[in-house]
């Protein structure tokens, strides 16, 4: 019994040292995966990184838990993109409980889409009423702009690393400008694909593509505005379907099968974000 308790003392000494480890460490606020990922090609391991929402979370519905919440009490910067969404819904709650905590718009700079809410468009394809088109990271050139923003607001943050992380902020940004070299090179301008909720806006912006989606302000399509759709893919020789996890729905598969379409999973909200957005490119590439 002896052993058991000493040895029970020692782990919680040990795991109170870690704890207190834990806390004392900076920490970097964001609310999605890929700007978590590009905060650690940055700034390496020198931070904890808090993310608000899941990899494959709708974020126009999503509310992050108390817990989640909480966490912001650690961090020294939040790295907002400035969407409406669940950024909105918790911005007053921010401001109330975290009133000393820097918030960094990493999106500053970006040429947003805005405008029209017609429901195709390489431009100006987003249905929702708002201000613009809240889906920046789904454009490479729009991540190198947040890249950048990140990289100044860190080396502000940490001044000592400051030379440490331009330089790994502008390996970084020459990765990105190599994967959108590479996609222009493709010369895909014109091409069409399909997707439900029009979250590659930006990425057919980027490239001259043409994004015909399944909704309609939205909401699902009604069975006739579904067929109008479904007609412009034909007509616009559409061969992808993109299956976005945030916005995927049970009839998607099918709907790409009655026009013979390939279908492309992908997840806009996820570290892999890069690689999806690459798979995109090729494979409206390859038809």
């Amino acid at each position: 019994m002896r052993f058991i308790s000493i040895f029970s003392l020692l782990m919680m000494i040990l795991s109170g040292c870690a704890s207190g480890q834990k806390e004392d460490r900076d920490a970097i606020a964001v609310s999605f995966d890929p700007q978590a990922w590009m905060i650690k090609q940055i700034s390496g391991d020198d931070f904890d990184i808090i993310t608000l929402l899941p990899p494959g979370t709708d974020p126009e519905t999503y509310q992050p838990s108390i817990g989640t919440m909480k966490s912001l009490g650690n961090a020294k910067v939040f790295f907002s993109l400035g969407t409406s969404g669940f950024e909105h819904r918790i911005s007053d709650n921010i401001h109330s409980n975290f009133p000393e905590l820097k918030i960094a718009d990493c999106a500053d700079g970006i040429e947003k889409i805005t405008g029209t809410h017609e429901y195709h468009s390489g431009t100006n394809g987003h249905d929702h009423q708002e201000d613009f088109d809240p889906h920046m990271l789904s454009s490479i050139r729009n991540c190198i702009i947040i890249a950048e923003n990140m990289t100044q607001t860190l080396m502000r943050v940490r001044p000592d690393k400051a030379a440490q992380y331009r330089t790994a902020g502008n390996d970084l940004k020459e990765k990105l400008m190599a994967m959108d070299d590479s996609i222009v090179s493709m010369d895909i301008k014109g091409k069409a694909f399909a997707i439900r909720h029009p979250s590659l806006s930006y990425f057919a912006r980027d490239y001259g593509l043409i994004q015909i989606n399944l909704q309609a302000d939205g909401k699902e399509a009604s069975p006739l505005q579904l067929r109008k759709r479904m007609e412009e893919m034909k007509g616009s020789d559409t061969k992808v379907f993109i299956i976005e996890k945030e916005h995927s729905s049970a009839g998607d598969k099918e709907t790409a099968r009655q026009l013979d379409l390939k279908t492309i999973d992908v997840s806009l909200n996820s570290s892999s974000w890069l690689d999806n957005l690459m798979e995109t490119a090729n494979e409206i590439n390859r038809d």
